[in-house]
């Protein structure tokens, strides 16, 4: 695979490289994977008046509070843009979860980093964690933007509005 510390790619390009389309192929025909004009379909239903019906016609909606989390979908929307790098002020374990959760919804790596805040980054401020994590992060993966989002710990202590 191409890629390596000296020079670590943004996901973008990373997925692009002859070796990942390659593993993408296999992977489709191991999972028996829909075809691409089954795929358009489907995406083109989606648009239709009768499934939109389908859709308000719902009585009843049951939401897993483990994917109902704000900084998860913060991070999710985050690499939307390419050349983003997550960045989110709170504990390492929060953004563990987050990129394992992730790495298993799209069955590849998910990239996030933290400030890795401890209980006492909790009680008295983490905003040391945030600036040093900050440059880490740039120093080491060259992101073109990194959004930062924060967790429950960083807004119990109010370091969610830093100035």
């Amino acid at each position: 695979m191409p890629q390596n510390p000296e020079k670590i790619q943004d996901h973008v390009e990373l997925f692009r490289q002859p070796e990942y389309q390659q593993l993408f192929q296999n992977k489709k025909e191991f999972e028996n994977g829909h075809t691409a004009e089954e795929v358009e379909r489907v995406a083109e239903w989606t648009k239709t008046w009768e499934y939109r019906e389908k859709n308000f016609a719902r009585e009843a909606l049951t939401v897993n509070p483990a994917k109902g989390c704000q900084p998860l979908g913060a991070m999710l929307a985050a690499v939307g843009f390419e050349g983003t790098l997550p960045f989110v002020q709170g504990s390492q374990g929060c953004v563990a979860y987050f990129r394992t959760h992730l790495t298993r919804h799209f069955k590849e790596p998910f990239s996030g980093v933290s400030s890795s805040m401890t209980e006492d980054a909790a009680v008295f401020g983490g905003l040391q964690n945030m600036i040093d994590g900050l440059a880490n992060s740039y120093t080491l993966y060259k992101p073109k933007m990194i959004a930062v989002c924060t967790t429950c710990m960083a807004e119990v202590i109010g370091d969610d509005k830093l100035n």
